[in-house]
């Protein structure tokens, strides 16, 4: 209480002196007129367009493209006709069960080094006890896919960038 009783008469010095109080008023009326200046001052935030549609709903697209003269186009390439998850998913599943961008997937996969299971190496925690089963390696082909669809339609290709120097063109 010693403490207390300190900071108690510090407060009524400060609440009891005039000059303190002259300080303490300047103080706060400089701080409050300077924030005032720049609310007043500073440019409102820039105009916002029509709101961005995610990339991870229609998956990976192109950049917005310039008109280029005739004959000096880039030509169409494997790494620019990426079309979304048909596109991404047989590359990722062959990544994650055998290493293999190529490879068929393997649906009962199991992770020694974590609880990752299943053709898309989905963690227990993200696979959450969907369809009544702890891990992914657990449920049918089909809803191994629905999850990882989610997950894509959700995150994009990011909860698979572990594998990605494999399955990236």
């Amino acid at each position: 209480m010693a403490g207390f009783a300190r900071a108690s008469a510090a407060g009524a010095w400060l609440s009891a002196s005039p000059r303190a109080q002259r300080v303490v008023a300047v103080h706060l009326a400089v701080v409050l007129s300077a924030a005032l200046v720049a609310a007043v001052v500073h440019p409102g935030p820039a105009p916002v367009g029509p709101p961005l549609a995610l990339a991870a709903s229609s998956g990976p697209q192109p950049a917005a493209s310039t008109r280029v003269p005739i004959g000096h186009q880039k030509r169409r390439t494997s790494e620019t006709r990426d079309s979304g998850w048909a596109y991404w998913s047989v590359r990722i599943r062959g990544c994650e069960s055998h290493g293999r961008p190529d490879a068929p997937p393997d649906y009962a996969a199991q992770n020694p080094r974590s609880s990752a299971s299943g053709a898309y190496q989905i963690l227990d925690g993200t696979w959450g006890g969907r369809y009544g089963v702890r891990h992914a390696s657990d449920a049918t082909p089909a809803q191994q896919e629905a999850v990882a669809a989610e997950i894509y339609r959700q995150h994009g290709t990011a909860w698979w960038m572990a594998s990605a120097p494999c399955w990236r063109p």
